[in-house]
């Protein structure tokens, strides 16, 4: 899926300010290495943690994207540095992070695309690293409707065909998928209700949890 077009035409997408989950336990990331924002978006999580003191390296497959963040960096001299890439494709300019963000992926990946992810997670993470990870539950409203119209890919897992997914966690699940860390927090639930730019309010059923290697 392109957002180039999205973040072309709307300014904040999907707000300002940080998520929850990261403002609440940022302080837990050791900065002796740069974190990862996997999927940058407009970079609120990147441009918290930057104005925190972190280095931040910020990877996301949008154009539009890598250069919006790149140019409030600048404004701001803020510490972050920008990779037009998929996560799949990145190649990591450091040995290991601290912390690396996986905010708003999950429920966009097909199955096989959370395993590749699986595996990169570990490969770019050391003793004591965390990750923070958020997804869509089977309580999510859209989750009937994706069921319905989309191809089912297995797992609770949807195609529409042209390269899109929608991918949904049973509960209690991604501690199953992130079982080889340490689970610092986990809360499953009703998200806080928001909206995207102009469009009417939303509110998912999440998940999300806070790992340490």
């Amino acid at each position: 899926m392109s957002y180039d077009e999205t973040y072309r035409q709307t300014k904040d997408v999907f707000g300002t300010e940080p998520e929850l989950v990261l403002r609440s336990h940022y302080r837990r990331i050791n900065n002796s290495w740069p974190v990862l924002d996997i999927g940058v978006g407009q970079g609120r999580n990147a441009l918290f943690l930057a104005r925190e003191g972190f280095t931040v390296h910020a990877i996301d497959p949008s154009q539009v994207a890598i250069e919006q963040v790149s140019a409030l960096a600048a404004q701001q001299g803020l510490p972050i540095h920008v990779f037009p890439c998929d996560f799949a494709d990145f190649v990591p300019p450091t040995v290991a992070y601290s912390g690396i963000l996986v905010f708003g992926l999950i429920q966009i990946l097909s199955r096989n695309a959370i395993d590749v992810l699986r595996q990169k997670l570990m490969l770019w993470t050391t003793e004591g690293s965390l990750v923070f990870v958020t997804g869509f539950t089977v309580a999510d409203a859209s989750f009937s409707n994706y069921s319905q119209k989309w191809k089912s890919l297995g797992e609770n897992s949807f195609t529409d065909g042209l390269h899109n997914f929608r991918t949904f966690l049973e509960p209690g699940e991604i501690l199953r998928l992130f079982d080889r860390y340490a689970v610092l927090h986990h809360w499953e639930g009703m998200g806080p209700k928001h909206r995207h730019g102009n469009r009417p309010l939303e509110r998912h059923a999440m998940t999300e949890v806070v790992l340490q290697r």
